[in-house]
């Protein structure tokens, strides 16, 4: 299995984790792939799958992806993560509403929600 699979469907890019990135250098390289897509004129929303992730990035991984998810935050209408847990997307919520970004970046644990959430809901995977 690939560690992650993408998509494109109407103005939105999906990416789906399977296995998170061991090295800073695996991570650039997602970061940058999916900066890529992302900078596609037709490209407005980031659909984020962590639902197969169980473990945590190191902290140098981890660094990588805050600096992607502040990129992301900056260059897309709408965000939204589907979190492998409750507890995960609880607290990616509670920090979207605290910084007052939450009607454009959301957290689910579920595949059809998010997809409504995108405008979406037909997508099919």
């Amino acid at each position: 299995m690939a560690k992650y699979e993408t998509k494109v469907y109407k103005d939105v890019f999906y990416f789906k984790y399977n296995e998170m990135a061991e090295t800073v250098a695996e991570a650039s390289q997602q970061a940058a792939e999916v900066k890529k897509a992302l900078s596609q004129p037709n490209i407005t929303k980031f659909l984020n799958d962590n639902s197969n992730i169980k473990t945590v990035a190191k902290p140098e991984v981890n660094e990588v992806w805050g600096e992607l998810m502040k990129w992301v935050s900056e260059n897309v209408e709408k965000n939204a993560t589907i979190a492998s847990n409750v507890t995960l997307k609880m607290q990616l919520n509670r920090l979207s509403k605290e910084s007052g970004t939450y009607e454009s970046i959301r957290a689910f644990t579920n595949l059809e929600e998010a997809l409504e959430f995108m405008g979406i809901p037909e997508m099919t995977l």
